[in-house]
């Protein structure tokens, strides 16, 4: 909105916006042992890629972005914080700097030096940035999954709670070859907009320890009542029954 000079620096003034981020929102289920529901992460995410499309169009990478900067506002809009770590994507005469990053949502290209950089390697801290939405912590970091990669089992984990098209996405968003990810938002966004099939209910199964517990007790009070029953009665010379 403004800047002025103070204190031999600059200060720029940006809109004040209340509400928390992404992140406080994932640590708040984390403390009540949930995780975000798919129908919240899909229309979160839908928006978010709408305001990353602007960026991109605009010749930009963000190359940071994770939950902590995204802000949900108090309507529940997102809006994406901290662009200290964008870069242009079109001056190649520019000295090459390396990126910050964060490990879990940076890109495995992103530890390289002199690695292209692309939509996709923002594309890829999306995919890790629903992961953690979905699973509560960030994945596996990249530069190790080129070593010794085992976010497969994490994925397994997904099956069951989420829809299998928003698993594969976020599957697909996460390969460590760029060339094998999206190679654009909007082919995220069109899945993003299409309902999901919904998860498969839990196995109704077992039953939990507490009914496996009644049930056995009932089955042994039963069992007790059957022979009593049956027992043959002593009846006294006062008439009462033993």
């Amino acid at each position: 909105m403004n800047f002025f000079r103070a204190n031999d620096t600059v200060y720029m003034v940006m809109a004040y916006e209340s509400g928390h981020s992404l992140q406080d929102q994932i640590q708040r289920q984390r403390a009540k042992g949930r995780q975000l529901g798919e129908a919240f992460i899909r229309q979160i995410f839908i928006q978010v890629l709408k305001g990353l499309r602007e960026v991109h169009a605009n010749q930009l990478l963000h190359l940071d972005l994770k939950p902590a900067n995204i802000y949900l506002r108090t309507d529940g809009t997102p809006m994406l914080l901290d662009f200290g770590a964008a870069r242009q994507t079109i001056n190649n005469d520019s000295p090459k700097l390396m990126p910050m990053y964060t490990p879990g949502f940076a890109a495995p290209e992103l530890y390289v030096k002199n690695e292209a950089l692309g939509p996709w390697t923002d594309i890829y801290s999306i995919g890790a940035s629903i992961f953690a939405c979905m699973v509560g912590s960030p994945p596996q970091p990249a530069d190790q999954r080129r070593q010794d990669d085992r976010m497969e089992s994490h994925f397994a984990r997904l099956h069951g709670r989420y829809s299998p098209e928003l698993v594969k996405l976020v599957r697909w968003a996460l390969c460590v070859d760029p060339l094998a990810r999206p190679q654009s938002l909007f082919e995220m966004q069109k899945i993003l907009q299409q309902p999901g099939t919904p998860a498969a209910a839990p196995a109704a199964d077992e039953p939990g320890t507490l009914e496996r517990l009644g049930s056995q007790l009932r089955g042994l009070f039963g069992r007790v009542a059957g022979r009593r029953a049956d027992a043959p009665q002593d009846k006294s010379g006062d008439g009462e029954t033993r």
